[in-house]
């Protein structure tokens, strides 16, 4: 967890983090998957993604196709925490605020990782 930053800001960010990632595989099962398909994933998808639709409808251009809107969404979602939600914070965070929830998992991976490598070669 990051110690720099405002537990509430870093609690959006993790939000919107989280519905960015699922708009882009909601985009890929768009594009791999058929609409009509009964997958449990894609229905769950579905379940998440509808009422965010349902609420940004008004933003979303008319000349985008309906496979891409999910991606169009979440260029969106992007672009809000990558510029807006660092000036919540001050201008002076802009460029390190970037990205806190994926910097969070990757390091979690890395540790996680690294325990099981030492334990596999070391038994620590």
């Amino acid at each position: 967890m990051n110690i720099y930053f405002p537990i509430w800001l870093i609690l959006i960010d993790y939000l919107f983090g989280i519905i960015m990632w699922i708009m882009i595989t909601k985009f890929v099962f768009n594009i791999l998957l058929p609409d009509d398909n009964n997958f449990y994933i894609n229905r769950l998808l579905k379940k998440i993604t509808d009422p965010i639709f349902t609420f940004i409808i008004k933003s979303i251009p008319f000349f985008i196709i309906k496979p891409i809107i999910p991606l169009y969404v979440a260029w969106l979602i992007f672009m809000f925490r990558v510029y807006l939600l660092p000036l919540l914070n001050g201008y002076s965070s802009i460029g390190i605020f970037a990205f806190i929830f994926e910097k969070d998992i990757f390091s979690f991976l890395s540790s996680s990782f690294l325990y099981i490598a030492l334990y596999l070669n070391y038994g620590l």
